[in-house]
């Protein structure tokens, strides 16, 4: 009796160790969407951010754009026929054409538009001004600090 349950405390490290050895936790994983969540509300505002889905363990959707907890050290990836940016910690993949209100948003950060070939994306300051555009494809990195809207398309 004694060997069985030494056979089955053993088992039982062995799956906890490989279970995380696997990929972070659930809790992790979930407190990575909350945190998703809460930028996108201090960013977009918490009715863009009430719109949020999970669709996979990192990434939420918001009916028009993307957003996941980036990976530090992992370059910036862009699904074709989207404006993908990574700001305060949050990587944005935009795949709607239509103007985005943000706010908050600060620091500096890497951008691709992997659009459509000639597709123009524009990026807006607080009195509407343009700031600068791209025509896919394109990529660089930005500073995020006088961006208060965008426009994918």
């Amino acid at each position: 009796m004694k060997r069985l349950g030494t056979t089955a405390a053993v088992a039982t490290l062995l799956a906890g160790t490989l279970l995380s050895m696997t990929g972070p936790s659930a809790a992790a994983q979930d407190n990575g969407l909350r945190e998703v969540n809460s930028t996108v509300a201090s960013v977009m505002g918490a009715d863009v951010a009430a719109k949020g889905r999970r669709i996979d363990a990192t990434t939420m959707d918001y009916n028009g754009f993307t957003a996941r907890k980036a990976v530090q050290g992992q370059a910036l990836n862009c699904s074709y026929e989207h404006l993908c940016m990574t700001v305060r910690g949050t990587e944005f993949s935009y795949y709607t054409c239509q103007l985005w209100t943000v706010s908050n948003w600060y620091g500096t950060g890497p951008w691709i538009n992997n659009q459509t070939p000639g597709t123009v994306a524009k990026f807006y300051g607080k009195s509407g001004n343009k700031l600068w555009s791209s025509t896919a494809y394109s990529s660089g990195t930005a500073k995020w600090d006088p961006v208060w809207s965008l426009r994918p398309c």
